[in-house]
C-alpha cells in the first residue's frame, strides 16, 4: 500500500518477519540534468550519493559539460538533457532570442566574480594600464561579441559612468588569445572568471588590476516548456531534493575541505569561496536581478531597447518572480556606484593612493554621516582593540571611518556586490586592507560561517529594515558577539498605521516588507534573542527633519549635481529621497536607534 509522506510518495513493504517498512519508490521518467564540472554543483552529487533524490521519489542523472552555457543550451534544445544549470545572462539572452526554454528558479544566488587583467610585467605592454580608471575609452579583449567577457566589460563601464560607445572590443577567442592580446598591446584588458585566471596572475603572465562581479545571481535552472509539461511532478520533486541537498551543503563544516579535494582546489581558495557562496536552489527569481541582466544585454546590443515583462522569462508552474532589495529603485541599477565614481573623477580621486578622509564626502549615505558613527563609537565603547561587524556596509564609508579614525578591525558585510566591489577597491587605495575585511553575501548565510563569541560590536545603519527574517538576524548577531559585546541598529519602525500606499512605497521602493509596531516591540524582539537593552531612542522627529533637509539641499544643488552625476541618476535619487521624506511627513513611519548588550555570564 502507499502513504503520502511530507516529502513525497513512500511505500510500505512487509519485511521477512511481516513488519511494515518504509521505502522510497522512484516514480516517473528520469530527469537528465546538465551542469559544468565545477564546485558550484556539489549539491547535485550530495543529493545522489546520500539518496536524497531517491527519498523524494525521483531518478536524476547529472551530466557534466565542460564547454559551458552555450554547449548546455545546445544539448537542451536537442533534447539530450531535460534541465540545465547555466549562467543567468546566457539563459536570459537565449529566452529573449525566442527559445521556448524558461527559468525554473535560482540555483546560485551569489554573483560570479570576474577578474580584470592587463599585461604581465615582462611583456612589452607592461605598466600601460595601472588601474581600472585607466581603462576609460580603452580596448577590452573579448572572446566574441555578446559573450560574458563582452557583457561584463559593459557592466564595468556602466558602473564607472563611462559610455560603452567609447570602448573598443577586439575579438581574441579563448583565454589564450585574450592573454596574448593584452601582452602584445592589441587590447588593454580583458575580463574572465576569477578562478580560471588566477594561475595566470600567480605566474605573472598577466596582471590583475581589479575585479567585478555580476550584479545578478550567477547560475539559474532552465528547461523547455514541453519538458515541464511532460515531467512537472518529477521536476518539482527534483527541485525539492536539490534544495535539501543545498541546505546540507551549507550546514556541514567539513564541506570546504571536501570541495577542495573533489575539485582540486587550494584549501584556502575553497574556504574563501565557501564563506560567501549562496547556493539557494529554490523557485524564486529576483525581478531586480533580471532587470540588471536585461539592461546589460541592451548595452551590448544583444537585445533591443524594448519594455520587458520579466514574468515571461520564467515557467510559472515551477518558478516565481520575487521582489527583493535588488528590485529597490535605489539598487536596481548601479546608480550609487556610478554616481560615486563620477564624483571621485570630478574630485581628482579616480585612482591612486588616498586617505579615508578624502572619501568621506562621497561614501557616507546613512543619516548624519560620520557624526552618527562617532556617536556609535562612544555608545558602544569601540576602541582600537575592538573587532566590529558592519552589516549592510554599502560603499564601505562607515567601516573605513571606524578603522581609520579608531583603529579597530572591521568586517564589512554587504549583500549587493557592486557596492561591495567598489568599497573593497577604495579600502585598498586607502591602505586599510589589513583593518577592513570586505565580504559580499547575505549576512544570514555569512554569519553562520564566522566564529561565535569573538566580536565586540555589531553595527548597522538602515539595514535591518531590509531583512525579512529579523529574529534569525538577531539570533546570529547574539551568537557572534562576545559576552559584554554590543549590538547597534539605526532602523525604521511603524509609528502609526501605515496606509496601503505607504506600504506599497516601502515594499517597492525601499524593499521593506515588515516593520515592528513600536519601540517596545523592537526591544522585546532583541530581548527574545537574549540581549539586554542598553538604550532605545525614538529619533523620528530628528529623521523627519533630516530627510526633509536632504531633499531641499538636493534641489538647491540640482545644477551642480546633474553636471557630475548626469540627469538620469539625479532624477532617480531625487525621487527616492522624496519618497522617504514623504513617508516621514505622513506621520506613520518612525526611526529608532537601539543599543543592546550580550550579558556577561549566565
Amino acid at each position: 500500500m502507499s502513504v503520502l509522506g511530507s516529502t513525497g510518495l513512500f511505500y510500505l513493504d512487509q519485511d521477512e518477519d511481516g513488519h511494515a517498512s518504509k521505502r522510497a519508490r522512484t516514480t516517473g521518467a528520469k530527469i537528465r540534468v546538465c551542469g559544468v564540472p565545477e564546485h558550484f554543483n556539489m549539491p547535485w552529487h550530495i543529493a545522489t550519493e546520500r539518496g536524497i533524490f531517491a527519498k523524494h521519489g525521483v531518478d536524476v542523472e547529472f551530466i557534466e559539460e565542460a564547454c559551458g552555457t552555450g554547449a548546455m543550451i545546445a544539448k537542451l534544445e536537442n533534447d539530450e538533457v531535460d534541465v540545465i544549470v547555466a549562467l543567468t545572462e546566457g539563459l536570459v539572452l537565449k529566452i529573449l532570442g525566442g527559445s521556448d526554454m524558461r527559468l525554473l528558479g535560482t540555483y546560485v544566488g551569489s554573483p560570479l566574480c570576474w577578474a580584470i587583467s592587463a599585461a604581465g610585467q615582462s611583456s612589452p605592454a607592461a605598466g600601460r594600464i595601472k588601474s581600472i580608471a585607466d581603462l576609460e575609452g580603452g580596448k577590452f579583449g573579448v572572446s566574441r561579441l555578446t559573450s560574458g567577457s563582452h557583457l561584463m566589460a559593459t557592466v564595468l563601464a556602466s558602473e564607472r559612468g563611462w559610455s560603452p560607445a567609447q570602448l573598443e572590443f577586439p575579438i581574441h577567442g579563448g583565454i589564450q588569445g585574450l592573454l596574448d592580446g593584452v601582452n602584445d598591446g592589441s587590447s588593454d584588458a580583458f575580463l574572465w572568471e576569477t578562478f580560471t585566471t588566477k594561475p595566470y596572475h600567480d605566474s605573472g603572465e598577466v596582471t590583475r588590476i581589479g575585479d567585478i562581479s555580476t550584479p545578478w545571481p550567477c547560475f539559474m535552472l532552465a528547461a523547455k516548456h514541453t519538458t515541464v509539461t511532460a515531467k512537472l511532478d518529477e521536476l518539482r520533486s527534483m527541485l525539492t531534493a536539490v534544495h535539501e541537498a543545498a541546505r546540507i551543503f551549507h550546514s556541514e563544516s567539513h564541506m570546504p575541505a571536501t570541495v577542495a579535494k573533489r575539485y582540486n582546489l587550494k584549501a584556502e581558495d575553497a574556504l574563501a569561496w565557501f564563506a560567501t557562496v549562496e547556493i539557494q536552489a529554490d523557485r524564486f527569481v529576483a525581478e531586480g536581478a533580471l532587470e540588471r541582466v536585461v539592461d546589460a544585454l541592451k548595452s551590448t546590443g544583444a537585445v533591443g531597447d524594448v519594455a520587458m515583462d520579466f514574468g515571461t522569462l520564467i515557467d510559472p508552474r515551477v518558478a516565481e518572480i520575487k521582489r527583493d532589495i535588488r528590485s529597490m529603485k535605489l539598487y536596481n541599477k548601479p546608480e550609487l556606484v556610478t554616481a560615486l565614481h563620477r564624483q571621485l573623477k570630478k574630485a581628482g580621486l579616480a585612482s591612486g593612493p588616498a586617505n579615508y578622509t578624502d572619501f568621506v564626502p562621497f561614501d557616507q549615505h546613512h543619516y548624519h554621516g560620520t557624526d552618527a558613527v562617532n556617536e556609535t563609537v562612544a555608545m558602544a565603547g569601540i576602541t582600537a582593540k575592538s573587532r566590529v561587524i558592519n552589516v549592510g556596509s554599502g560603499l564601505g564609508g562607515p567601516a573605513r571611518y571606524l578603522a581609520g579614525k579608531v583603529g579597530c578591525q572591521v568586517l564589512a558585510c554587504e549583500l549587493l556586490d557592486d557596492l561591495h566591489q567598489s568599497a573593497k577597491e577604495i579600502t585598498e587605495r586607502c591602505s586599510l586592507g589589513e583593518k577592513v575585511l570586505h565580504l559580499s553575501g547575505n549576512f544570514l548565510s555569512v554569519g553562520q560561517h564566522l566564529h561565535p563569541n569573538v566580536y565586540d560590536s555589531i553595527v548597522s545603519w538602515l539595514t535591518v529594515l531590509h531583512i525579512e527574517r529579523r529574529s534569525k538576524f538577531f539570533q546570529i548577531a547574539y551568537s557572534l558577539l562576545r559576552p559584554g559585546g554590543v549590538f547597534f541598529a539605526a532602523d525604521f519602525f511603524q509609528l502609526g498605521k501605515l496606509t496601503s500606499d505607504e506600504w506599497r512605497v516601502l515594499k517597492e521602493d525601499v524593499s521593506c516588507t515588515s516593520l515592528v509596531g513600536s519601540v517596545d516591540e523592537y526591544k522585546a524582539q532583541l530581548e527574545a534573542a537574549g540581549f539586554k537593552i542598553r538604550e532605545a531612542k525614538d529619533v523620528t522627529v530628528d529623521w523627519r527633519q533630516y530627510t526633509s533637509d536632504r531633499v531641499d539641499n538636493f534641489l538647491r544643488d540640482q545644477h551642480s549635481l546633474e553636471a557630475v552625476m548626469g540627469p538620469e541618476i539625479y532624477a532617480s535619487l531625487l525621487k527616492f529621497y522624496t519618497a522617504i521624506r514623504d513617508l516621514y511627513q505622513g506621520g506613520n513611519l518612525g526611526g529608532i536607534e537601539i543599543y543592546a548588550e550580550k550579558p556577561l555570564g549566565w
